[in-house]
């Protein structure tokens, strides 16, 4: 049997630019409306099933899409936690933490953010999280999480190295969907939703 699973990027809270990962930031205005006008579409989808991130964004991007089902809050689903970069730009991390950044962009496994969470570890919780969804009798589930998270599902469900995540753009307050056989995953949707200049600049 196919399971189709929805990605959903939280709406917008106004920090674009910035890193925010395990930092709890509310939705912004403009947010708060992308939710809102993407509520019928969801609900017209026949999904049964959803989980979210715990981070409030998340939740409350879940809550506006009102689709009246029982909500699973799924700890995995948490975006990486940039530790002390929490809150920067690229270009003040960078002048705080030249050598780090270099660390960083070798994209090894082995890397961990300062006094945050290392890759590995969010590897193992984005692997949790695609087994879990393995498991799942529903046919259709629908997750509301963050873009790193995403990103590293989208591999992981297509059968792509992580190393592959930054080739896919995945935009705020738009939603992916990728359809689950027994031979693997086939992406059929990216970064739809309701157009806005972000998402064509």
């Amino acid at each position: 049997m196919m399971l189709r699973v929805i990605l959903l990027r939280h709406g917008r809270t106004g920090l674009s630019g910035r890193y925010v990962g395990s930092t709890d930031v509310p939705l912004s205005g403009e947010g708060r409306a992308q939710m809102a006008m993407l509520g019928p579409t969801f609900a017209a989808m026949g999904i049964d099933t959803l989980m979210t991130s715990p981070l409030r964004r998340c939740t409350d991007s879940l809550e506006l899409l009102q689709l009246g089902l029982p909500v699973c809050c799924e700890p995995d689903l948490r975006e990486i936690d940039f530790g002390r970069w929490e809150g920067m730009s690229f270009a003040e991390i960078e002048a705080r933490d030249p050598d780090l950044v270099q660390d960083w962009a070798r994209g090894g496994r082995d890397f961990c953010f300062p006094d945050g969470e290392s890759i590995a570890d969010f590897s193992a919780r984005v692997e949790a999280v695609r087994r879990r969804l393995l498991t799942l009798e529903a046919r259709t589930v629908l997750l509301v999480t963050h873009g790193g998270v995403i990103r590293a599902l989208i591999c992981s469900l297509l059968g792509l190295s992580l190393d592959n995540a930054l080739l896919f753009e995945v935009t705020k307050g738009h939603y992916s969907t990728i359809d689950l056989h027994s031979g693997g995953g086939v992406l059929t949707g990216l970064n739809l939703g309701m157009m806005t200049k972000e998402s064509v600049d």
